[in-house]
């Protein structure tokens, strides 16, 4: 891991001089806040990242299994910048305990001049769920919604075409396979969202959503598995379907709701998987949910753009204030069984709580329980709950604290 680190590290030094330089020729640092910002004649750099050290302590009601341990969940360093009027880039590596190194945004976009819209060619998200576009550092619980990891959400090689104005925002790509992924870069998707804001104002505002993917493996890729973890990202997978689908097709829809520092958000999202020939189900149908409620005492919840953005702290401690508190409540479901497949379900509660200390620094806690039905598959599960699963004990209960240090800049 520290080689890989360190090659990382090297990278972005070398960019990093590379923006100092044009700074001496033909720039300046015009701003700073929580990172320096670099401009010149029609260019403009900055330097990003994000640090999310996680830990857990998770316990079983039946399997006897119990977790108590850390993690680096996310180390994050890119840059991010323009080119004139009419180009943007961003390129971001990512890490974490796994020692892994790999690109997640590497794209550039185009706007034309005078244009509502812009295309964008690089690896980032496919344009669905609210949960899923809402950056990792403002989302409200630590961990995302159960479906938007079980139905496989993520960074893919593509171009899409995007479109927002004052209260709506419309994204529509065609997207190859994640280029971390190996000789194997054969499937494709297809995504579109929209977003809508019927009422926009100081003190109120109303969010409706709504997206689609269609996704197919190509023929050298091992079939759709569908699985999740109770909740922490800390143990293994609790519940899952083994392989059993070569596309399927997602339909989501969204609502959320800020009024002055009161949010209230949900999601319900359904996909419709296409068994494989190698698969004994009948296209079933596997669905999930979530909904939440927040206040924030001390700020804000920030958005923009058609997803939760940076919250707004009115008193940061770095000028003398207490910085805001927020406080969450929300629920979360996700059936995984249904037409011959019997990946197991489950139910979550988590109450949280967050200190921002500024805008740029969060402590997280989140209490949680999970309460599942194991289904009768072990592909992929965690020793201890394929062991129930294989005993024939269909249940189990996981109750846990997470805790999480942020900071980015």
């Amino acid at each position: 891991m520290t080689t890989k680190l360190g090659i990382v590290t090297a990278a972005i030094a070398a960019v990093v001089s590379t923006g100092a330089a044009g700074e001496e020729s033909a720039g300046r640092i015009s701003k700073w806040d929580a990172a320096p910002v670099f401009k010149g004649d029609g260019w403009e750099f900055k330097i990003g990242g994000r640090v999310q050290l996680d830990y857990s302590i998770v316990d079983t009601d039946i399997s006897g299994a119990n977790w108590n341990a850390g993690e680096l969940r996310r180390l994050r360093l890119g840059v991010a910048g323009k080119f004139g009027d009419n180009f943007k880039y961003k390129v971001e590596l990512n890490t974490n305990s796994s020692g892994d190194v790999n690109l997640e945004d590497g794209y550039v976009q185009w706007t034309p001049t005078g244009g509502g819209w812009n295309v964008k060619l690089g690896q980032f998200k496919t344009p669905n769920s609210l949960d899923e576009q809402t950056s990792s550092r403002f989302i409200s619980i630590l961990e995302r919604a159960a479906f938007t990891d079980a139905f496989g959400f993520n960074r893919r090689l593509g171009v899409s075409i995007n479109a927002k104005g004052d209260n709506y925002t419309l994204s529509a790509g065609i997207f190859g396979d994640n280029v971390n992924v190996a000789n194997q870069q054969e499937g494709y998707a297809l995504a579109v969202r929209g977003t809508l804001n019927p009422v926009k104002s100081d003190d109120l505002l109303i969010h409706l959503g709504a997206s689609v993917r269609y996704r197919s493996v190509g023929d050298s890729q091992g079939d759709i598995r569908y699985r999740q973890r109770p909740v922490s990202h800390i143990p293994g997978r609790i519940i899952s379907t083994g392989s059993i689908a070569d596309s399927d097709l997602f339909v989501g829809a969204e609502a959320a709701a800020i009024f002055q520092n009161f949010w209230a958000a949900g999601e319900y999202g359904v996909t419709f998987a296409d068994c494989s020939a190698a698969a004994a189900c009948a296209d079933p149908t596997l669905q999930g949910a979530y909904g939440e409620v927040g206040v924030i005492v001390g700020g804000k919840r920030g958005y923009k753009g058609g997803k939760f953005n940076r919250p707004k702290v009115n008193n940061p401690v770095t000028k003398g204030g207490m910085g805001a508190l927020a406080f969450i409540a929300r629920f979360d479901t996700i059936d995984l069984s249904d037409s011959g497949v019997n990946g197991g379900s489950y139910n979550s509660y988590t109450l949280g709580a967050d200190w921002w200390a500024t805008k740029y620094t969060r402590l997280g806690v989140n209490l949680f329980k999970a309460d599942a039905d194991l289904g009768s598959s072990t592909s992929g599960l965690d020793s201890s709950f394929a062991a129930l699963v294989t005993g024939g004990v269909l249940m189990e209960d996981v109750t846990g604290v997470m805790f999480r240090a942020q900071f980015d800049f």
